[in-house]
């Protein structure tokens, strides 16, 4: 009897203790009582949830962003003594994160604005401040001092489907709170192809100027993209950033108003079929490393040109979009451990990161419109002998640009439908090895490609004249003939 007395009593109190918990939470940190306590319930999303329901909750968090820049004025232009000035207003949307006032947009919507000011979906105006800002992802996050303010979730990016309902909230052309909606088209996708973050959610959903900063819902109402970039030269194909890389951006911008990425010092290449063939690596899985920066963390770590990395830190590498993810996403001086294959042999590294550069080198833009004649180069590409004129013709700098490349030859014509076009190659390049053989002048450019039949997979070694770093790039003979 005593003993179910005390059990009894136990039993109560702990109960009790429970719930005092409980409410004590909900009062004091509302938001985090709802993470903890609903995410996992919305994480299973209800495909049968009516969309009316969802925008009504999600509309109180969502807000108008508006910019405004100072510009001279055309009187201030003309005449120096006339310091008249006008405001250039541009508006874009955003989301209330925390009850605390942080509040996420795009970073261009307010790019060198002057002032900020939010608009709180009760008609509440508010200046706002800015956290930090991410060139690399497109993200701002905003600070506003406000009360009862709606908050949005962020939902996991990873468990999206292509084919899965999603909802987008905005203010197009300055119709505030207009809602559209449609299904994920694809993930993964890039959209400038020049920026190594690049990894959109691609959506139908009617996305136009305006919506901005703008969230994109899944059926549960979480955010699971920021509604970033639209392609005006077609209908139904917009971009969303991925909330996993939204929050770990807004992470590091709530911390320190930066964001910090790590820095390997290696140039990586995605393993084609081509590189397969002409590497002799079958059906390894990585990325080729076609180059390795001096007294940068790759180099200190003993990871050599031609190196294929499985893996870094335990995280698997199918390609150079994985590398540029998994890299970006450790933090400076931190320690990694990176799987490789050399010449067959397994081998484990360690690495400590520096702090990525402010200003990476970007892939070079497509050549302009040139005429698309078929020309009869076999190799796609035609090449002459490197001389002091060449190299100067060829580098951006002009004549007083500082040249790197001693010895090569030099790409004098490309096959617009060839497969060097398709790659982006322009005139100006050099070429420097081939297939691992040293490539110093014609002579050695004829050797080695003198035997070279149709359907052969080439490994080049290529560098621009006023670069230091080189680049392998494959492609195989006769394609696009």
């Amino acid at each position: 009897m005593k003993r179910g007395l005390l059990f009894a009593f136990l039993s109560a109190f702990t109960v009790g203790t429970l719930a005092l918990v409980l409410v004590a939470g909900a009062f004091l940190r509302p938001q985090s009582f709802r993470q903890v306590f609903f995410s996992s319930k919305l994480s299973a999303v209800d495909e049968s949830r009516p969309n009316a329901e969802i925008v009504s909750e999600a509309n109180h968090a969502v807000v108008t962003v508006i910019a405004m820049r100072a510009v001279a004025s055309e009187a201030s232009r003309t005449n120096e003594s006339q310091p008249d000035s006008s405001i250039q207003r541009g508006t874009g949307t955003g989301f209330i994160i925390d009850v605390a006032g942080l509040v996420v947009t795009n970073e261009h919507v307010i790019r060198n604005a002057d002032r900020i000011r939010v608009r709180l979906a009760d008609g509440r105006e508010r200046k706002a401040t800015v956290q930090g800002t991410d060139t690399a992802t497109d993200i701002a996050l905003l600070k506003i001092e406000a009360e009862d303010l709606g908050v949005l979730d962020f939902g996991d990016s990873d468990q999206v489907r292509v084919g899965d309902s999603v909802i987008a909230i905005g203010n197009p052309l300055e119709y505030e709170h207009s809602v559209t909606a449609g299904i994920v088209s694809a993930k993964g996708r890039k959209v400038y192809g020049d920026q190594p973050f690049e990894d959109f959610i691609q959506t139908d959903a009617a996305i136009n100027r305006g919506n901005s900063g703008g969230p994109l819902l899944n059926k549960a109402g979480q955010v699971i993209g920021v509604n970033t970039v639209i392609r005006v030269d077609s209908r139904g194909i917009s971009f969303a950033v991925p909330s996993n890389v939204v929050r770990r951006v807004i992470e590091q911008l709530r911390e320190n108003g930066t964001v910090a990425r790590g820095y390997l010092g290696l140039m990586p290449e995605t393993l084609t079929q081509e590189f397969r063939e002409g590497l002799g690596v079958g059906n390894l899985q990585g990325v080729l490393v076609a180059f390795v920066s001096q007294d940068k963390p790759a180099a200190r770590a003993g990871i050599q040109p031609y190196d294929v990395l499985t893996h870094f830190d335990k995280t698997p590498l199918r390609n150079s979009d994985d590398f540029y993810s998994a890299v970006a996403n450790a933090l400076p001086n931190q320690d990694v451990e990176i799987n490789l294959m050399r010449a067959g042999q397994k081998l484990t590294v360690h690495a400590k990161l520096d702090r990525r550069p402010p200003d990476e080198r970007q892939l070079e833009a497509h050549p302009g419109n040139q005429a698309i004649q078929k020309t009869n180069l076999p190799l796609g590409f035609a090449v002459k002998e490197l001389s002091p004129e060449s190299l100067r013709s060829a580098s951006r700098g002009g004549k007083d640009a500082e040249i790197h490349v001693k010895t090569g030859v030099i790409i004098s014509d490309i096959d617009p439908l060839g497969p060097a076009a398709e790659m982006r190659w322009l005139p100006g390049h050099v070429i420097v090895e081939i297939n691992r053989q040293p490539v110093h002048n014609m002579e050695d450019f004829q050797k080695v490609t003198a035997s070279l039949r149709d359907g052969t997979a080439l490994v080049l070694r290529v560098i621009q004249p006023n670069q230091k770093e080189s680049r392998l790039v494959a492609l195989r003979i006769g394609e696009g003939r």
